[in-house]
């Protein structure tokens, strides 16, 4: 493992999912806050117990995937796969942003139901710092995709497996005529 081959990207990328892992478990993300008379009560959850178990599998893969670009510009290995790691982590850390804003948004219900109730839903300084660390994943990837020179329009061809440029004199001729017609 030669940590010296990557690039600014992947370092970024790696650093972030790294970070993002650890956001999920240590920080709080969301809380409940209640006021009744002069008392005021507050409770709060980190992501793995804010969130279903679908999105913190999300949240996870999307970390691991962006350490394992990282991992696999360090090793000497090939992995061989149909598209540049880069534009994978480039679009999970995307997706990655996506849910962490909408959960902003709309934030998850804690298990409780609050209609007409006056407990209010707070967002706490791990949401923040989750939503940094996917837009680092994401940014990560992207750079590590310009600094190969890769772009997600040719990783869509080259897994399609259409033909590399120049290989190909444009579209297939013609079909012959029919026997006993002239050309």
């Amino acid at each position: 493992m030669d940590l010296t081959r990557l690039t600014q990207g992947e370092k970024i990328a790696g650093v972030s999912g790294i970070a993002l892992i650890l956001i999920m478990f240590i920080f709080k993300w969301f809380g409940l806050k209640a006021s009744a008379g002069g008392l005021s009560f507050e409770g709060s959850q980190n992501a793995w117990h804010a969130y279903g178990w679908f999105i913190v599998l999300v949240l996870l893969v999307v970390g691991f995937a962006a350490i394992g670009l990282a991992l696999i510009s360090g090793s000497e290995g090939d992995v061989g796969l149909p598209v540049a790691a880069s534009s994978i982590v480039t679009g999970l850390g995307a997706i990655a942003v996506l849910i962490i804003i909408i959960s902003i948004i709309s934030p998850p219900d804690l298990g409780v139901d609050l209609s007409g109730t006056g407990i209010d839903h707070t967002r706490k300084i791990g949401v923040w710092l989750g939503l940094i660390a996917a837009a680092g994943i994401a940014y990560g990837g992207w750079r590590a995709m310009q600094e190969e020179g890769t772009s997600f329009g040719g990783e869509a061809d080259r897994f399609r497996g259409a033909p590399d440029e120049g290989t190909s004199a444009g579209p297939p001729p013609p079909p012959p005529p029919p026997p006993g017609e002239a050309p």
